[in-house]
């Protein structure tokens, strides 16, 4: 990418991403995501569906097998940007909670406090791990107490825009042999052309395609080594076919047939309303100042305002219209 074609994306990327960090207040504002409700929701799909609907994305499913809402399981997805969290949470129907580092806390806090409050996020720190067995006991208690059924992982580890899958580690992996999970593979084609902090890039309107693989049952495997060399073959297919797929005519789209919805404990709805509440004011605050903040900018540019404020409503607006080719 070209430094003259990341300057001109620059303004719509990083409006996008002051829309992911404020999503919370903005589509609760919008009521997209239902935070009032007294009755049976789903807030983190609700946030998925604003986001995806907001970089007006087209999720396509290609192959046979379908999302599995048998139980527990252990959803695997491919890392490949920041959009990452958004479409697989909307692609697991928000039944997931998702893992990550506890640096996407500190780069995303606002959302990340309400997924925490819905039990929706796992955050550990990264490095090695001195004693599994407790980190491994506390996974079961903190996905105990959680009212969603699976955990999503990104087992590569880290996020790779490159047209190979990066080597898949073991941890929870282990993790899911040990105690007998389900595992799912989800590869998804597209997130990092919907948004990507490594381009500092955003397109809206893109198409994604996803494959969902087989359900792997780990209780099947006698040990773990062959229930890593089938869950690594079943990777590399499910990749190979999502990444492979060129002829996009007749591939359906992605259907969610009646999403769950919870009851949220009572202490669970008040945290979640006053986080939203607060965020919302908060963000109204930040909204204010940074109106104030360039109308002051503006006059201290004196008798060439006007040109400046030219100049920056046709960057802005070659950029959004970029942002939509």
């Amino acid at each position: 990418m070209s430094v003259l074609t990341k300057w001109l994306g620059l303004p719509s990327f990083l409006f996008s991403v002051f829309v992911f960090y404020w999503s919370l207040p903005i589509f609760a504002i919008l009521y997209r995501i239902r935070f009032a409700s007294l009755g049976k929701r789903n807030d983190m799909l609700d946030w998925a569906r604003a986001l995806v609907a907001y970089f007006r994305v087209t999720l396509l499913q290609a192959g046979e097998h379908t999302l599995y809402k048998g139980g527990p399981c252990l959803y695997l997805c491919n890392h490949r940007s920041w959009a990452d969290f958004f479409i697989d949470a909307y692609l697991t129907e928000g039944r997931a909670a998702l893992m990550s580092r506890w640096l996407v806390y500190f780069v995303f806090p606002v959302f990340c406090t309400s997924c925490m409050i819905l039990k929706g996020i796992v955050l550990f720190k990264r490095g090695t791990i001195a004693d599994k067995e407790a980190f491994n006991a506390w996974l079961d208690q903190t996905l105990g107490s959680s009212h969603v059924p699976g955990l999503l992982v990104y087992p590569e580890g880290h996020r790779s825009t490159k047209p190979a899958s990066l080597p898949l580690k073991r941890g929870m992996l282990h993790y899911a042999h040990s105690r007998k999970l389900p595992v799912q593979i989800v590869v998804t084609r597209g997130k990092d052309e919907v948004l990507s902090e490594k381009s500092q890039s955003v397109h809206f309107g893109r198409t994604c395609v996803t494959t969902f693989s087989k359900v792997l049952k780990s209780a099947d495997y006698p040990n773990f080594e062959a229930f890593f060399t089938d869950l690594q073959a079943t990777w590399d297919s499910c990749w190979a076919a999502t990444y492979g797929l060129e002829d996009l005519k007749n591939v359906p789209r992605f259907s969610m047939p009646g999403p769950q919805a919870y009851s949220y404990s009572s202490s669970m709805w008040v945290q979640q309303l006053a986080i939203t509440l607060v965020s919302i004011l908060v963000f109204a605050g930040v909204c204010y100042g940074s109106w104030r903040g360039l109308a002051a900018a503006l006059a201290a540019t004196g008798a060439a305002q006007q040109v400046v404020a030219l100049v920056l409503a046709a960057w802005v607006g070659s950029s959004v219209l970029r942002s939509f080719l």
